[in-house]
């Protein structure tokens, strides 16, 4: 029962990335309707797993709903023609926006992501409190960058703009993020003294 509950888990995070996995496909061929509706629907359906299974939505699910209202939006009720051009600027502005918020109103984001695998006892200790501030303040600092790199990929241009400060860039450091998010909490927990069990936040999808 354990083991499918964790399998049941991991199905439910892969398919948190559907929407964005869609979403490069179709705006790569240039259909963006189809990049901006598909991702709104799979986004949709994703929340209602959740919501379905008892487990809350978390701020960047949010976000994620947010960012593709705002392109279908754009794209399929205005026919924007520029929004194609400012797409990833408008998606990391969504995600850098989100997390500074999460900060600004006491409440970090990674806290949603690490509870669903801290026991319940750690989740008012000052380490756990500072962890997921550390953590998400390096995570609103990726994602400003991001939005620099996108903003710089628009202003170049061009193919070279659209690949490398516009996709390479931002997805490295993305990458970077998540093996940061892989390696920094156990360390952190080391250094502390503490010695719980299970204390580790996970990796936030």
């Amino acid at each position: 029962m354990a083991e499918h509950k964790k399998l049941s888990g991991v199905a439910i995070g892969l398919m948190s990335f559907g929407p964005f996995v869609l979403y490069g496909f179709a705006s790569g061929a240039n259909h963006w309707r189809v990049a901006t509706g598909g991702g709104l629907i799979l986004c949709l359906v994703f929340i209602a797993v959740r919501l379905r299974r008892g487990i809350s939505i978390r701020l960047m699910d949010w976000t994620t709903l947010t960012f593709f209202v705002i392109g279908s939006v754009l794209m399929i009720g205005l026919h924007s023609t520029v929004f194609p051009a400012y797409n990833v600027v408008v998606i990391w502005s969504c995600f850098a926006v989100a997390a500074w918020s999460s900060v600004v109103i006491g409440h970090p984001f990674t806290a949603a992501y690490a509870r669903e695998n801290a026991p319940s006892e750690f989740w008012d200790h000052p380490i756990f409190i500072r962890l997921n501030l550390v953590m998400t303040l390096v995570w609103c600092g990726l994602m400003t960058v991001n939005v620099g790199f996108a903003v710089t990929g628009v202003v170049i241009g061009g193919n070279f703009g659209k690949l490398v400060p516009g996709f390479a860039l931002p997805t490295a450091l993305l990458i970077a993020g998540f093996v940061f998010n892989s390696r920094f909490p156990a360390r952190y927990l080391a250094r502390s003294g503490y010695q719980g069990d299970g204390a580790s936040p996970t990796v936030p999808r």
